[in-house]
């Protein structure tokens, strides 16, 4: 079913997970890969490697940080669609990997927070890097595991000044999301613990639920 917003699920830990989400429409499937700090949801390269193609035909997409050396060893070791620049790269990092990952045909993402001095002139800068998309996601990586929810009105703002898409994350879960993609216009969302329980570990009704309750969209 064709459906006017792109769904990511991300966090994604064993093969169960990956095809089931994959089953029930996830657009993107997201691993965190070897993240340089403690997080739940990490896995190691050689975890990731055996997950990535379990999830097709879903596009898949590794979450991960540090240098731009480790960032494009991870992929060329992985050779996911996307990769998610989590840890706070700056600019000129940023566009080496996006140069770098063109040979791979990897897509960047690359995750704005919403303290960022200067917000919109930031982002503004980072669509010039070349990325796909940036992502908007109160998760920093201080509070990885809290999270929280996403503040609408700054989502909104920074998605009309900038010239790339923004993915909007935080906070979303079956309840919420349909509401949420219609105050935003938001084109993608990005879930992760709101499809969870307990951490870690993807609940099948509340992934349908999902869907079932963007399919109402209209």
């Amino acid at each position: 079913m064709l459906r006017a917003v792109k769904v990511k699920i991300c966090g994604l830990m064993n093969k169960e997970d990956v095809k089931m989400c994959a089953r029930h429409g996830a657009d993107i499937i997201g691993f965190v890969v070897d993240y340089p700090r403690p997080v739940p949801w990490n896995l190691s390269v050689q975890a990731a490697q055996k997950l990535l193609t379990a999830g097709s035909p879903s596009e898949t997409c590794i979450v991960t940080g540090g240098t731009p050396d480790k960032i494009i060893k991870s992929v060329s070791e992985t050779k996911p669609d996307y990769v998610q620049l989590h840890s706070g790269e700056n600019l000129e990092d940023t566009a080496r990997v996006v140069n770098e990952l063109k040979k791979y045909g990897v897509k960047v993402i690359k995750t704005i927070f919403p303290g960022t001095p200067y917000l919109e002139k930031t982002a503004l800068d980072f669509c010039k890097t070349g990325i796909y998309a940036l992502l908007f996601d109160p998760r920093t990586p201080d509070d990885a595991i809290i999270g929280g929810a996403a503040d609408i009105p700054a989502f909104i703002k920074l998605k009309n000044a900038v010239n790339c898409p923004v993915i909007f994350a935080g906070g979303i879960n079956p309840g919420n999301a349909a509401a949420i993609i219609q105050n935003t216009g938001a084109q993608i969302i990005d879930l992760m613990t709101g499809v969870e329980i307990p951490r870690g570990v993807k609940d099948e009704a509340k992934v349908i639920s999902l869907f079932n309750a963007l399919s109402k969209i209209k």
